[in-house]
């Protein structure tokens, strides 16, 4: 989306005279004389005055324009007028139409601003989407709450600290659910992870032909900052969500993961070197914005496949092949799913075997368990 007009006023009164003067002979033969002295070419200097006279004038006119459609997309002629929308606007944390409405202040206390400044504003405005109409529409407001705990946190600076750390949105996906709209909210909390001793630095210690490498997460409580930020989310959505629609935010599942692979490496390669490339790139694989296929960020509800796990694995120069692979996951419960299926049947019911993987939501790499030998 763009109103950008065109620079009307982009030729000098020298480039119109020399213009017109090289298309004389197009017209005519006899005229010969181009010096200032001839009344003719006095003529085509007074055209080309008059030319650049209103070039300048017209181009004037789209920046006013653009001033216009400023005001006409703020519903405000000037920046002091008082709209039900303009008051509503800091209840509800409408930070675009507040910055909006401060340009077309500066505007009216005489502050010249660009074409580029002006376009600028107004296209992030509109673009920006306010309403909850749409599920993309979901996403970018849920994400937009970041902008309201900045400013809450901004206002308490000079208090005492809290305790209760602040967390912010990473990740917001929107799901429809029959006529409904689900948002779930990925935090930024960051899973705190160990290296046991055992077998980082027990297990084959000083051997040149086989390494191991163990990662496992360290759980931690973070379910009342978490409840805090989904309760700030919805605060946020409710008064952009129309009459008759409904939009509920909720904490991102996460399926916790386990992954053990034991590789062989090519001969000549360094495996500690190997060794921790491999873990590297399989530990940024799981993360649920900068991982999945790519490095675009995993789809809520959408599991990693072994067998794009086994190509990343051997992509990783040095790996000769994978002699073994365990990926598996733990199961997830959803409560509101597990009651609209109906579910009554107890464990004993089931058959025996091992039970299928159920996943939901996002990953988090619960045990990374990597160990690569050396065929020499």
């Amino acid at each position: 989306m763009s109103f950008e007009l065109p620079n009307l006023d982009s030729k000098s009164w020298s480039q119109l005279v020399t213009e017109m003067l090289r298309q004389i002979p197009q017209y005519t033969r006899q005229w010969t004389d181009y010096n200032d002295s001839d009344p003719g070419i006095t003529l085509v200097q007074m055209l080309a005055w008059i030319d650049e006279s209103l070039l300048y004038q017209a181009n004037i006119i789209p920046l006013q324009n653009e001033e216009n459609y400023l005001r006409w997309v703020l519903g405000l002629a000037f920046a002091e007028n008082v709209t039900a929308y303009s008051k509503a606007a800091p209840l509800d944390h409408d930070f675009d139409f507040l910055a909006l409405q401060q340009l077309l202040a500066q505007i009216d206390a005489g502050i010249t601003l660009t074409r580029t400044q002006l376009q600028k504003a107004v296209l992030e405005y509109v673009q920006n989407p306010y309403l909850a109409l749409s599920l993309s529409n979901v996403e970018v407001l849920a994400m937009q709450t970041n902008r309201v705990i900045a400013q809450q946190q901004a206002q308490i600076a000079s208090q005492a600290s809290s305790s209760t750390p602040v967390l912010l949105v990473a990740g917001a996906y929107a799901v429809e659910k029959a006529e409904a709209c689900t948002v779930y909210i990925l935090s930024d909390a960051k899973p705190q992870y160990q290296y046991p001793n055992y077998p980082n630095k027990q297990q084959y210690q000083g051997s040149s032909t086989k390494k191991r490498k163990l990662l496992m997460v360290q759980v931690e409580n973070v379910a009342t900052p978490e409840s805090i930020l989904l309760t700030q989310v919805q605060k946020y959505l409710t008064p952009r969500v129309i009459a008759g629609n409904q939009v509920t935010a909720r904490l991102a599942q996460r399926t916790d993961i386990n992954l053990a692979v034991q590789v062989i490496c090519a001969a000549n390669t360094n495996i500690g070197v190997t060794l921790n490339l491999l873990f590297a790139q399989l530990f940024r694989y799981f993360l649920p914005l900068l991982g999945g296929e790519g490095g675009q960020g995993w789809g809520y509800d959408s599991p990693p496949l072994p067998s794009d796990v086994e190509h990343l694995i051997l992509g990783v120069p040095g790996i000769e092949r994978i002699i073994s692979f365990k990926l598996n996951y733990i199961p997830t419960m959803e409560l509101d799913v597990m009651a609209s299926l109906d579910v009554n049947a107890q464990l004993a019911d089931l058959p025996s075997g091992t039970p299928a993987m159920q996943y939901r939501g996002l990953p988090r790499l619960r045990c990374l368990d990597v160990t690569a030998g050396s065929t020499t």
